[in-house]
């Protein structure tokens, strides 16, 4: 998978630097927000994988996380209807999960089962360049298809962990994530409405396709993540 990425953004800029000769550049700003969380691939065979569910590890409850995602894009007409519009932008991302529990206390030669839950939020800021295909079939309308690569700037992981109404301070967490890796790589799927000449509204979808973590905890996590933003184009 990570060749295929190093070819597609490889092929991505030689496309760009013979753009530039069949036209003007334009330059311009988005600005918008991810609503970013996980996605557990063992649970939903994400393009046919077939990651089966570790005995004993049942999927978590998550709530997605709202994040800034902000940045300038060169916008490069390659042909009629094709363009390339490479982006760099600060992108936040996150998610809050959450897992029931249970332990085995042995008290003077008896067991006692304990039920309870752990709680994580997950917060990352990445830096990410989408060099970005956009098929213009009208004036109004461009879809959108890329790939993406981000490189970790900060991150945060918060576990709280309770047990029968108490919690577990031994098992409580505030720092940064264990082996979280520094590059994520995904694709992007998106549509973008021009309102006027120079300004339009994009719908994207990102889905990670590079592991989020570089230690086994017995879940395949990637990330993903759906944004509104406004773009703006100069003359």
């Amino acid at each position: 998978m990570k060749k295929i990425l190093i070819l597609l953004f490889v092929s991505t800029f030689i496309i760009t630097a013979n753009a530039q000769n069949l036209s003007v550049p334009h330059y311009g700003i988005k600005v918008g927000y991810n609503h970013s969380s996980f996605n557990f691939t063992q649970y939903n065979y994400l393009f046919g994988g077939f990651i089966k569910p570790t005995e004993g590890y049942p999927k978590p409850t998550q709530i997605a996380n709202v994040g800034l995602k902000a940045g300038f894009f060169v916008d490069i007409k390659i042909s009629k209807n094709w363009h390339i519009s490479p982006t760099l932008s600060y992108s936040q991302f996150g998610s809050y999960t959450q897992l029931d529990q249970q332990w085995d206390n042995t008290y003077t030669g008896d067991t006692i089962r304990t039920y309870g839950f752990k709680e994580e939020t997950f917060k990352m800021d990445y830096i990410t360049l989408e060099p970005l295909f956009e098929y213009r079939p009208t004036d109004k309308l461009t879809l959108i298809v890329g790939p993406s690569v981000s490189y970790l700037i900060s991150n945060n992981l918060v576990r709280y962990v309770e047990e029968e109404n108490t919690e577990r301070t031994n098992d409580s967490y505030n720092g940064e994530i264990p082996g979280v890796s520094d590059i994520d790589a995904g694709l992007n799927l998106g549509i973008s409405v021009f309102l006027t000449e120079h300004f339009d509204v994009d719908l994207n979808l990102y889905i990670g396709m590079l592991g989020f973590e570089d230690i086994d905890e017995g879940y395949e996590r990637t990330l993903k993540a759906f944004s509104i933003s406004c773009g703006y184009t100069f003359n």
